[in-house]
């Protein structure tokens, strides 16, 4: 009997430590952090004016939301900080049903009429600047071909930064980037294999996505990503995108490459990012009228936030009243 019951507070304890496994990976590490940040703003900011934060009332949630606007331009900056204190209250048991939604929802809207803030979105990458980055970068420096497949990946995979290179080392074994077994050569076209994304977090699906020839064209995809095996070639169990030191493009690599780019060609390089990739093929893509469903499709979205990537020019705008001008003429 004794041995029974050792044996199952051995299990029992065995079984909350696979739940408390289960329960931290719940959310992805960077959710995790962005709560722990928001939630010590939270706390700090109720010991400082000597405010109860659990549970927290709705006049202090309010009093902490007009504090925010004082640093933050955005009022949706301030809404994830709250969304952050909801939820720890609701991880740790805490009934929000006192919290008056509408009350503090009334605040919020108060502060976006007297902050008219406008959010600045990153430019678009085009076709045009892409055949000058082609032209500005050394390929005598064989790290160039490793960046230059990226960038053309970034376009046509219309792809998040996340599907490509790794923001941290945990990303590597975690798979949450490129590696070289994701790509095959098909002959006149490659096919790519992204297994996880920010709509994709479980891999529960893998998106294959082809990039086909250009021949003649500098921005054919499959020349570069030939160019760049050539001479960095690895084993299937290597990142993708690998430097000639045998270091990970990462990130933060693919950002600085990037503006240093734009930097040397007389762009103002903090009005792009790597989600320009994205943005220019979306909106490429809509004013050669490929269907809003297959620009969706494309680039993995799993709502209509794809649309606040499409940009329109005052000529593409004016293209669009010419072609109903014959039907506005009256006499």
């Amino acid at each position: 009997m004794f041995m029974y019951l050792l044996f199952s507070v051995e299990q029992l304890c065995k079984l909350k430590s696979d739940l408390r496994g289960s329960n931290l990976a719940s959310y992805a590490e960077g959710t995790r952090k962005n709560l722990k940040v928001q939630w010590q703003a939270f706390v700090m900011f109720c010991i400082y004016f000597g405010f109860t934060f659990l549970p927290a009332s709705t006049s202090t949630v309010q009093l902490y939301a007009q504090f925010l606007s004082r640093s933050f331009k955005s009022v949706s900056s301030i809404r994830n900080y709250l969304s952050g204190v909801r939820t720890v209250h609701l991880l740790l048991g805490f009934d929000l049903e006192k919290l008056n939604a509408f009350l503090i929802n009334f605040s919020l809207r108060g502060m976006m009429r007297l902050k008219g803030h406008t959010v600045k979105k990153a430019e678009s990458v085009t076709p045009a600047l892409l055949c000058n980055i082609f032209h500005f970068l050394e390929f005598s420096d064989s790290d160039n071909l490793a960046f230059w497949c990226l960038f053309l990946f970034a376009f046509f995979l219309v792809a998040r930064k996340s599907n490509l290179v790794p923001t941290v080392k945990k990303d590597i074994f975690s798979h949450h980037c490129l590696w070289k077994s994701d790509v095959e050569d098909c002959g006149d076209h490659l096919i790519v294999d992204m297994r996880w994304s920010k709509t994709n977090q479980f891999g529960e699906r893998v998106i294959r996505t082809p990039l086909p020839c250009l021949p003649g064209s500098v921005l054919c995809p499959v020349s570069a990503y030939r160019n760049f095996i050539k001479f960095h070639k690895g084993s299937c169990d290597d990142v993708l995108f690998l430097l000639s030191s045998k270091r990970p493009v990462t990130y933060y690599l693919f950002q600085k490459k990037f503006r240093f780019v734009l930097d040397g060609l007389g762009y103002d390089s903090e009005n792009f990012s790597t989600h320009s990739f994205r943005r220019g093929f979306a909106t490429f893509a809509f004013r050669n009228n490929i269907c809003a469903d297959e620009i969706q499709i494309l680039g993995d979205w799993r709502s209509d936030a794809y649309k606040e990537y499409i940009s329109l020019s005052v000529e593409d705008k004016l293209k669009i009243f010419h072609s109903l001008s014959d039907k506005l003429v009256f006499s």
